[in-house]
């Protein structure tokens, strides 16, 4: 469900109320930008739906006051309530959302497990499990065998059926739940990007449109935030709606920075874990940013974790640890109000350093 229709079917019920009612008042127009409560119940519940946390962003979202929350994010906490604080799982896609009733069915059952996943932790085993068993129903075979190899080959067998309704298909687990991306367009580009350290690494590019699902993260945050793209072994995926022009530092910096350093780290550290793949990423974006630095950094403040199977707030409170150590300011200190600069060349150096020590460690696998 889209936020602005959902916002719209909220608003007209009071103002049929208040044109009927004759002597009601007309409710109160809603505020141009939310106030210092609902700014942090948004900023809260988006970092608690990137931790796969319903139960927390919900709680956020209904302790501040409601007439606080502007527009855009009265729209967020309408569909957050209206998707998370049912009893039952919102209605499946239709056709007009989704032609292919097959990829239509696929992505009703990913839906209906994101949905139960992120509300209860404790059941994420037995969710994973039935995934499976549905899934592997949609091509009438039995549930894998335990383990991803069983579960990646027949997601294979999955996608090709989807590629064969003229459907982009990316199946496989962004920790700490199983995802998919499904796409109709994309548009073939070539880039070559300067990395921290001097390194030059070409890039194919693919920009991604037409989208029916961009994955656990886009549908729990109610499309208010999610992955804007990755990196396979074949290039870098992104999605253009989150990027504009491609020009900005949105682009060239958040994505082609950061899933650059994950192309040339998967290269030569094909097993690099998820969240150390985010780290080092997220400190190529900090050693670049200039105009959106402060919109970077907010973004790492927001969502922040000490568990290494949540990668992206994990590696959030790494860096800022990391670079502020390397800045020599306590821990605590918010790098926001740091010498911008400094910033930057910090988290450079650190990377660096860290390159050194990982390649002292563990030497790079030969380049093919």
């Amino acid at each position: 469900m889209k936020p602005s229709l959902l916002s719209a079917a909220i608003a007209t019920p009071l103002l049929l109320a208040w044109v009927l009612g004759g002597a009601a008042a007309p409710p109160a127009p809603l505020p141009e930008t939310s106030g210092p409560l609902a700014a942090k119940a948004v900023s809260d519940a988006l970092g608690a739906s990137l931790r796969a946390d319903v139960p927390t962003a919900l709680t956020a979202l209904q302790a501040a006051p409601v007439e606080q929350f502007n527009a855009k994010d009265v729209a967020f906490r309408s569909c957050m309530l209206d998707r998370h604080g049912r009893s039952a799982p919102p209605p499946p896609p239709t056709a007009a959302d989704v032609s292919d009733p097959y990829a239509r069915r696929v992505l009703e059952i990913y839906q209906r497990y994101w949905w139960h996943a992120v509300r209860d932790p404790a059941q994420r085993p037995a969710l994973d499990a039935q995934l499976k068993a549905d899934l592997a129903a949609t091509i009438g075979e039995k549930p894998p065998a335990d383990g991803d190899e069983a579960f990646d080959a027949m997601n294979e067998r999955i996608n090709a059926k989807l590629r064969a309704a003229g459907l982009h298909p990316l199946q496989g687990r962004t920790p700490p739940l199983y995802d998919l991306f499904l796409w109709g367009e994309q548009e073939v580009q070539e880039h070559v990007v300067e990395l921290p350290g001097g390194e030059r690494q070409p890039v194919k590019v693919f920009v991604m449109d037409g989208w029916l699902s961009r994955g656990w993260s886009h549908y729990t945050a109610c499309s208010y935030t999610g992955a804007a793209g990755w990196a396979k072994p074949e290039g870098l995926y992104a999605v253009r709606a989150a990027y504009g022009d491609l020009k900005g530092e949105d682009f060239q910096v958040s994505f082609l920075g950061h899933e650059s350093q994950h192309y040339a780290d998967l290269k030569r550290w094909p097993d690099m874990p998820p969240w150390m793949l985010e780290y080092r990423a997220k400190l190529v974006e900090l050693a670049k940013a200039d105009v959106t630095r402060i919109k970077l950094l907010d973004r790492f403040y927001r969502a922040q974790d000490d568990e290494p199977d949540h990668p992206h707030p994990y590696a959030n409170k790494r860096v800022i640890a990391d670079v502020s150590a390397r800045l020599g300011l306590p821990a605590g200190t918010d790098l926001r109000q740091a010498d911008p600069e400094a910033v930057r060349r910090a988290a450079r150096e650190v990377l660096i350093e860290d390159s050194r020590k990982r390649e002292a460690e563990s030497p790079a696998a030969p380049k093919s």
